[in-house]
Parts: C-alpha cells; sequence; structure tokens
C-alpha cells in the first residue's frame, strides 16, 4: 500500500475556494496512493474557526489544560468539514479523531513532547479508506488528555505521522509554492529555493516551517517538500 501524507494549513483551509485547491491536490494523488490527510484548524484571525479566534471564547484565568482542549476544537471542525466535502464528491474518506490517531504525548499541554507513535488505528483507516483525514497540533496524553504541540505545530504532526508510517516523505503546503530568500508577498524581486538542507532551513529563521518539524525530519531522514496550495508548480525540497 503506498501512502503519502499531505498537510495543509489554515489558509488553505479557509473557504470553499480554498479548499477546491486542496481537493484538486489530493484526487492528483489518489491515483497512486493513499493519503494521510493533515489539517489545520480553518483560516486565521479573525475567521470565526481560527486558533485565534477559538482563544478569545476563553480568558487567561483557563488553565493550560482547558486552553488545549479548547483550541483542539478548530482542529476537529477542520477535519470533519474536510471529510465531509470529501464524501459528497464519492471519495472514501474517514476523519479520524485525536484519540485514535496514536500521537501520545507527556502533559506538557502547551508544548507536549512526543512519547510514543502507535499506527494501529491508522494503518486500519487506511485499509479501509482511500483518505483518512487527521487534525495538526494535537496530542493526547496516555490518561486521554488533549495537549498542543505548540503553534504552528501541524507541520510537526504531519511528519509524526510520516515516521508512524514508515515514510521516507511528507508534502507540506502553504499559501506560497516554497522556501523564498524574502516574503514573496511583500517583495517581488526574490528566488526560491530548488533546495536546502534542514540545517539551511533552519538557520533561515522563516515561519514557513514549525521548527520542531524540520528538526524531527532530520533526526528520521525525513524528506520535507513544500509546496503551494493554490499552484501546481515545483516547491522546494528540505533533506541533507
Amino acid at each position: 500500500m503506498n501512502i503519502k501524507v499531505m498537510k495543509f494549513g489554515g489558509t488553505s483551509l479557509r473557504n470553499e475556494v480554498t479548499r477546491k485547491w486542496v481537493y484538486h491536490h489530493v484526487k492528483e494523488n489518489l491515483n497512486t496512493h493513499k493519503i494521510v490527510l493533515v489539517v489545520s484548524a480553518m483560516g486565521r484571525y479573525p475567521d470565526v474557526y481560527a486558533t485565534d479566534t477559538l482563544l478569545t471564547f476563553g480568558n487567561s484565568l483557563l488553565s493550560q489544560e482547558e486552553k488545549a482542549r479548547l483550541v483542539s476544537i478548530g482542529e476537529q471542525l477542520s477535519a470533519l468539514k474536510v471529510c465531509s466535502e470529501l464524501l459528497n464528491m464519492g471519495i472514501k474518506a474517514k476523519a479520524l479523531s485525536f484519540y485514535d490517531a496514536g500521537i501520545i504525548s507527556d502533559s506538557c499541554f502547551d508544548y507536549a513532547k512526543i512519547i510514543k507513535l502507535d499506527e494501529k488505528n491508522i494503518q486500519m483507516a487506511l485499509k479501509m479508506y482511500d483518505v483518512v483525514v487527521v487534525g495538526g497540533f494535537i496530542a493526547i496524553t496516555p490518561q486521554g488528555k488533549v495537549t498542543t504541540l505548540g503553534r504552528g505545530g501541524s507541520d510537526y504532526s504531519a511528519a509524526l505521522f510520516a515516521k508512524m508510517l514508515h515514510l521516507k516523505d511528507v508534502e507540506i503546503y502553504t499559501d506560497v509554492d516554497g522556501v523564498y530568500n524574502q516574503d514573496p508577498k511583500l517583495n517581488k524581486n526574490v528566488t526560491k529555493y530548488q533546495k536546502l538542507t534542514y540545517d539551511e532551513m533552519l538557520s533561515l529563521n522563516f515561519k514557513v516551517l514549525h521548527d520542531r518539524c524540520v528538526k524531527f525530519a532530520k533526526a528520521h531522514g525525513i524528506r520535507i517538500y513544500v509546496k503551494g496550495t493554490f499552484s501546481n508548480n515545483s516547491g522546494t525540497i528540505i533533506e541533507d
């Protein structure tokens, strides 16, 4: 069984128009692979289900555990929305809950450390479905409490799923089609990197990828493809 992990961020999932691009990439890969589709919360503040928007429903009096439960709502909604739309397109999809996804962490609720990866449930789901949708950014303690992996942690989640499934590659889609030497939204005279090492990516100190994702991928030899959701252009490869 050929499996691919594809991660899409909040700006890619913001509305029906942007999600059509997501499904375009999914359908292109379904001919050759089953897909683990890692999703962030939909949109950015002030979008109603974005992480920062959800945080406004609470206040500073909430514990870190309670805040983790609050923000996890965004990824749960995103996974279920995407799964619903895939099913409506006739694609065999399953939204896997955090409790079944197999990412087990300690009880540091806002920057959890991974202690175990359990592939059992996701492998079972992949045998029955063509696309398994999972929320990024969230893990579960052995006692079943929700934790988070740090802001932007869905990238890290994607690398964790790749490791869990013994894959050597992971695809991370953003609203920019690769890694540039400057922000292409602010400057048209930019250069896109075709390839970077893990250390070069980390040294750039850009917010294109979560540092934990890059460090984990380096440690486990997982190649990262940074691609653009809204184009078919080649992206940037991160590897040694």
